[in-house]
């Protein structure tokens, strides 16, 4: 590989998100028990539902992510008051995941050494922009990448044919010279290899792989690719 870009995705790849957000969520279920005696069943159960409907209407692009208006959309069904609540939930559901974000090992170590390698570093991530930027200044690595581009701003989510297209644009080199860096099979890896990109798909947890697909188990291992 003649590799010049190394593109990351952000949850799950460079930390813990199903870690995270179930602690996010249980602080919700609580917020929800505690203000309108909703079981945890309750709350996961509109939950769902809410963001099927979500993605029914608004299809997948960065907007649908917008927990805000999960939250509103939730609360206006039952007739619940929206003030203050869409807001307290909101901020309740991303300072729970801020706070517990767990970083996987060696992940700043690699895009340091990356960095001394001169590749440029960018992301490449579903989610909507703001949050993202929080996530990666809790983590202390925003001052690493040199671009990120997001499924808001495409209006198109991986493994979208336009949304690794801009990556591509923003690398600033071929897309062949640009390597891929996810933990999900179809969206990250099968998406960045189908449009032109080389790709690892990151898999810490040791799920059963496909044999045809290149992974890795620590973010360290990138660095035999380069």
């Amino acid at each position: 590989m003649n590799i010049k870009t190394v593109i990351f995705d952000i949850d799950g790849t460079l930390y813990d998100f199903n870690y995270s957000n179930n602690l996010a969520l249980n602080a919700l279920r609580e917020y929800m028990k505690k203000n309108f005696g909703w079981s945890a069943e309750d709350f996961d159960r509109e939950h769902l539902e809410t963001q099927t409907k979500i993605y029914e209407r608004m299809g997948y692009n960065g907007s649908c992510r917008d927990r805000m208006l999960r939250y509103k959309m939730m609360l206006e069904k039952f007739s619940l008051p929206l003030f203050p609540h869409a807001v307290q939930m909101y901020q309740l559901y991303w300072s729970t995941m801020l706070n517990t974000l767990s970083m996987y090992d060696g992940a700043e170590d690699i895009i340091k050494t990356l960095r001394e390698k001169n590749l440029r570093l960018g992301l490449g991530t579903d989610m909507t922009l703001y949050i993202q930027f929080l996530k990666l200044e809790r983590m202390g690595l925003l001052r690493y990448f040199d671009f990120m581009n997001a499924s808001e701003e495409v209006c198109e989510e991986k493994p979208s044919k336009l949304f690794f297209e801009e990556c591509v644009k923003k690398s600033k080199c071929l897309a062949s010279e640009c390597l891929f860096v996810g933990d999900n099979l179809e969206k990250d890896y099968r998406g960045a290899v189908t449009s032109g990109l080389n790709a690892l798909l990151f898999n810490p947890h040791n799920k059963n792989i496909p044999e045809d697909v290149i992974q890795i188990h620590s973010l360290k291992e990138i660095e035999r690719f380069i």
